[in-house]
């Protein structure tokens, strides 16, 4: 079979589907068709812990649902990506690899070491053992003198029958390692309850550096998906998803190395030595301590155990990620998901569609806990490895898995960050974690939140879905503009003070191993670039360059290419008031909100510059017009007019209202004013919507206003007179309402409110309801 030609989109946000129960077809369908409404480019479907046996994996009733879901998804205009794995890490499809064959269980090196002082007067013995491991393979025994460890200090004893070492060394102290090549014992998250962390049938992990055992992977899953689906490889299905392939699994043994057999081998032709050499340093893998991560390798090696973590991942490259990359592009699909490690740049890059994950709240705005996290740390760098690798391959989709186990005290006050914070480092394709198809039993607290309907603020997602689709097509459309390269290593992007001090002045780079394609290299071993002088160097080589007086660090700058504009993100909690230097301005340029979908005119001061006021979560391009209607500038704030008389009513419930009530005999109130909802007795536990009504009297009509509704708790859509006029996803909760909206008279106001869903998950007591107080400025 020849390749097909992979495919370059749809960008924009896919959803995330978890099949974690029992399914049937009319489950299924329901879920898509809710996704598609909310207006997803495509879906990712998984299977995920909780999944029935009765379904099963790979089995043909799962496979018929796999492919009623596929023609569902070509009807409704959704494109798919193929998930590779039941659960998590990829490449053992839920063990049935090495259920093929036991030899292609991951493997390992294990060390024990022994102690002893040699005094010469008889001949000494050892017999080095790994338990009572039947399946381990002695590799090598080596003695070294005490005092620390020293490169190439080791004397390579020889193993006699029955397994005995001889301890033929100079008199003195030694330590003597034995090197075991062994099963690793290490599992991944399999698709049935049975099957998670810890449990006896966990699945066994595969070794994904044996190319026999990649075979078997492919064989069960990408050929019996390609077997299902047909035609719809390199149409309907545009990509795999391959999940953070962990060399030696879950829960693997203490101390463990990545190892294939032969290994060694090709450790020894990388450092031109013999293969003895190799065995003879093997002990130096731990001089370190176990400083390996979840991918196998440790960045921070150095001389022989670098040499070897750069054979494992070089092996890794090749054998497993090559092999998927080939399958896809014969089947007209592309390769996609992410590496172990955040700022893995060369594995990333092996991938069509290079892409990142973000979890676990390890990255969050400053408002929840997240000073730093944006900009520091090996996590901080995820966004732009997915974007630098996805360059390098010409510009393909770069993809991240957000939002994934922030649990359900997730605010969409932080999905937006978040969101965002991925949007303006280059990435154009998010699948948004998860969409749960059951929160029956533990299900509810499997990787939580669930961001569809078993979440309060379901009703509000299509709003930041339709915003997070804009914003990608615009970059999708016209790349990025990244002037500076960041010199990184390619298992380890570099982030902390050189990344900061770039992004904080409104210069956006890409990370590079070789420095092409940049006008400007900026080194970290040469410190923290002074910004200013770059600045200078970028404008003389005609690059483009963003000045923003008076500075505005919490500020991100794209610079779109071929002078298409550019897209303003705000990274920081307090409205940025500064004004741009811009390189040039497209013709008839407006101010764009991709949220609101709405322009405003382009002022410039008497020094050329663009005045910009930015509140948090907010996002401005910079475009040309187009065909889009440009709004005359709002006009300076007038008579304000507060909004009173609001009755709320109950509209949707998570969970069961009469389940949420600790005190049966307490009473839902027939109408709820303003204020926290849950400070009602029956309430305190409700999560899901209230819709509030008021009328607001207006003497005479009104052009374009302000409805700012005060506190809310969590999220809000904004009717009035019967037509949706604007979305309040996090504060400040403002709305502008549209000339012709309002009227002389009585005007009805509502305002459909959802708060957290960690009240009803969680027992948490978060501000729920509208709050206020509502004022209109007019």
């Amino acid at each position: 079979m020849t390749d097909r030609p992979v495919p370059r989109g749809p960008v924009g946000p896919y959803a995330f589907v978890f099949w974690n129960d029992d399914l049937d077809d009319a489950a299924v369908l329901a879920q898509l068709r809710e996704i598609a409404g909310a207006g997803f480019v495509g879906v990712t479907l998984s299977a995920r812990v909780g999944l029935s046996r009765r379904v099963g994996y790979l089995t043909p009733e799962f496979l018929r649902l796999v492919r009623v879901a596929v023609d569902e998804c070509a009807r409704l205009g959704l494109a798919v990506m193929l998930y590779d794995e039941a659960s998590y890490p990829s490449g053992s499809a839920n063990g049935a690899v090495v259920a093929r064959d036991p030899a292609f269980a991951a493997r390992c090196l294990v060390p024990v070491a022994h102690d002893v002082v040699v005094d010469g007067a008889d001949d000494a013995y050892w017999r080095p053992a790994l338990g009572r491991d039947l399946d381990a393979r002695l590799l090598a025994v080596v003695a070294r003198p005490p005092g620390g460890p020293r490169d190439g200090d080791g004397v390579l004893l020889p193993v006699r029958a029955p397994g005995l070492v001889r301890l033929d060394l100079p008199a003195g102290a030694w330590r003597v390692t034995a090197v075991f090549d062994a099963a690793s014992g290490g599992t991944i998250r399999g698709a049935h309850p049975e099957q998670d962390d810890g449990h006896a049938l966990a699945p066994p992990a595969a070794d994904l550096l044996d190319p026999g055992a990649v075979a078997a992977f492919l064989e069960l899953t990408h050929d019996a998906y390609a077997a299902a689906l047909g035609d719809h490889l390199g149409t309907t299905v545009v990509a795999m998803f391959t999940d953070e392939p962990f060399l030696l699994g879950r829960g693997h043994r203490p101390h463990a190395r990545p190892y294939t057999p032969g290994l060694e081998a090709e450790v020894a032709a990388s450092l031109d030595v013999a293969t003895g050499e190799v065995l003879r340093r093997l002990p130096e893998l731990w001089d370190a301590g176990d400083g390996a991560r979840p991918g196998g390798t440790d960045p921070a090696s150095t001389g022989f155990a670098r040499a070897w973590d750069d054979a494992v991942r070089a092996r890794l490259h090749r054998v497993y990620y090559d092999a998927q990359a080939a399958w896809c592009a014969r089947h007209g699909i592309a390769l996609t998901g992410h590496p172990a490690e955040p700022d893995d740049l060369a594995t990333a890059a092996r991938m069509h569609w290079p892409g990142q994950d973000t979890v676990w709240r390890w990255v969050l705005p400053p408002a929840s806990g997240g000073d730093g996290t944006a900009l520091d740390g090996s996590e901080s760098a995820a966004p732009k490895v997915a974007a630098s690798a996805a360059r390098a391959r010409g510009g393909t989709p770069a993809v991240t898995e957000a939002l994934g186990a922030y649990g359900w005290r997730l605010t969409l006050d932080e999905a937006r960050w978040l969101l965002d914070w991925y949007l303006s480092r280059g990435v154009t394709t998010p699948v948004l974690h998860a969409f749960f198809s059951s929160v029956r039993g533990g299900r509810a607290f499997e990787s939580e939140p669930d961001l569809g309907r078993w979440n309060s603020w379901w009703p509000h997602l299509p709003a930041l879905v339709g915003y997070v689709r804009r914003v990608a097509e615009l970059l999708a459309a016209a790349l990025p503009v990244w002037p500076v390269g960041v010199l990184s290593r390619p298992d380890a992007a570099t982030s902390g003070p050189v990344v900061r001090a770039l992004l904080e002045a409104q210069v956006d780079f890409g990370y590079t191993t070789d420095g092409v394609g940049h006008a400007e290299l900026v080194d970290p071993a040469d410190g923290v670039p002074d910004v200013v002088s770059l600045k200078e160097r970028l404008r003389a080589a005609g690059a483009p360059v963003v000045e923003a007086a008076p500075p505005a660090p919490d500020l991100r700058v794209v610079v779109l290419a071929d002078g298409a504009g550019y897209v303003c993100f705000h990274e920081g909690e307090r409205t940025v008031r500064t004004a741009l230097r811009l390189s040039g301005l497209p013709a008839d340029a407006c101010w764009w909100d991709p949220f609101t979908d709405t322009c405003r005119p382009v002022e410039r001061d008497a020094d050329g510059r663009v005045p910009l006021v930015l509140e948090r979560r907010r996002t401005l391009a910079l475009v040309a017009a187009g065909g889009r209607k440009v709004a005359a500038a709002p006009p300076a704030p007038g008579r304000r007019v507060e909004v009173t008389g609001w009755r709320g009513a109950v509209e949707r419930v998570v969970g069961d209202l009469d389940d949420v009530r600790d005190d049966p005999a307490t009473v839902v109130p027939d109408a709820l004013g303003l204020g926290d909802w849950t400070a009602v007795p029956a309430l305190r536990r409700f999560a899901g919507s209230v819709r509030y009504v008021a009328t607001a009297d207006l003497p005479d009509g009104a052009g374009a206003a302000r409805l700012n509704l005060g506190a809310v708790g969590d999220a809000a859509t904004v009717t009035v007179n019967g037509t949706v006029v604007g979305h309040a996803l996090a504060a400040p909760h403002v709305v502008d309402v549209p000339a012709g909206a309002l009227r002389a008279g009585p005007n009805v106001v509502e305002v459909l409110v959802s708060n957290n869903a960690a009240v009803y998950y969680e027992g948490d007591r978060c501000p729920s309801g509208l709050i206020g107080p509502v004022t209109l400025t007019l």
